[in-house]
């Protein structure tokens, strides 16, 4: 069930970017109406923050600006010797940081926010100060920006999943909403916008109606069609292939799919803790932190290869009957807004 829940954004003093804001119910009691097997992560989460959460816009997929790889499994023969030896770090990775700043200033401005000035302070970076509906505000939790979201799930982190929409909600805080409200509303959301201005790529899971996900799709293809300087699909060249020898083009001129550039990330973390397991075997020296960026897509698809349907050809497919990928180059036959991912 999906339902409308009324409440005010929060950026000032916060990291929002171009796929999460902070947000707050204004009557936090409808959140247990929402059904999640992560009710235990997101009861943690909303009383960290005295009952500001975190939204994850649904059906888009922004830039990485800060993307960690999970951990890897030490093997059990090394258990003891890992104890003792320094391991590869995950890294902070990201992509071409221009668009990602991009996308997050599209997505602010359309909550109304504007002058934004940043500040960081070691590996945190934050809003110091905003223009918000015409007022500078400099102090935390000072602007509480009116609006509302849909949302009929929680994920693993313990973020709602959500539309995100700002100013006077068109039903009563709390209404329940069928896929078609939802899907006649959706395109007023910051996530439809950010698809139309081609700030973001699109990302479909099977749980998302049809009647939802067909207006988000025909914003992408547009978007994707009639490309802006500043969009993703300008830069995006994935369906003519595209080497990617390095993390180090990724991060700074390459752009690719996210999803994908997760996947690369985690196969070079997974590589280089290989490596460092097999010097600790080998009794040879650990391999410096940070040491050696360059890919090998070889095994791609070793670690999942999953199931996708793919829209335009009304077919189930494995990923790899779509993705061309070589040791050092990837190839997308499709455009990810014709991609609805089922596993």
């Amino acid at each position: 069930m999906y339902m409308l829940i009324k409440g005010t954004y929060y950026v000032v003093g916060m990291s929002p970017d171009a796929d999460s804001i902070k947000f707050k119910a204004d009557n936090p009691n409808l959140w247990q109406k929402i059904e999640t097997e992560n009710r235990k992560q997101f009861e943690e989460a909303l009383t960290k923050e005295a009952g500001i959460v975190t939204i994850r816009l649904q059906a888009i997929d922004a830039l990485e600006t800060h993307y960690t790889p999970p951990s890897v499994l030490t093997p059990k023969d090394l258990a003891t010797k890992a104890k003792g030896a320094k391991a590869p770090g995950k890294g902070n990775h990201r992509q071409p940081h221009h668009l990602g700043e991009v996308a997050t200033d599209t997505f602010l401005a359309f909550m109304g926010v504007t002058e934004v000035k940043w500040k960081s302070w070691g590996r945190n970076t934050w809003i110091d100060e905003a223009r918000i509906s015409g007022t500078l505000v400099k102090d935390k939790l000072g602007d509480a920006i009116p609006g509302y979201i849909i949302t009929d799930d929680v994920e693993r982190n313990g973020r709602p999943l959500g539309w995100v929409f700002a100013g006077n909600p068109p039903f009563a805080d709390g209404t329940p909403l069928t896929k078609h409200q939802v899907g006649e509303l959706v395109s007023a959301s910051a996530n439809a916008h950010l698809l139309q201005r081609g700030t973001v790529y699109p990302f479909f899971y099977m749980s998302l109606p049809g009647a939802i996900r067909i207006p988000l799709m025909e914003a992408a293809r547009q978007a994707q069609q009639n490309p802006d300087q500043e969009d993703v699909w300008l830069h995006d060249h994935t369906d003519q292939g595209v080497d990617v020898a390095s993390l180090t083009s990724l991060y700074d001129n390459t752009v690719v799919y996210p999803y994908l550039f997760r996947r690369i990330v985690r196969q070079w973390y997974g590589k280089t803790m290989n490596r460092f397991w097999d010097s600790l075997r080998d009794q040879h020296d650990a391999l410096p932190d940070g040491e050696d960026l360059g890919l090998d897509l070889d095994g791609f698809f070793e670690d999942g290869d999953p199931w996708i349907f793919v829209i335009s050809q009304q077919d189930f497919l494995h990923l790899s009957d779509i993705l061309d990928v070589t040791r050092t180059s990837l190839k997308l036959h499709v455009y990810p807004y014709d991609i609805v991912f089922l596993s």
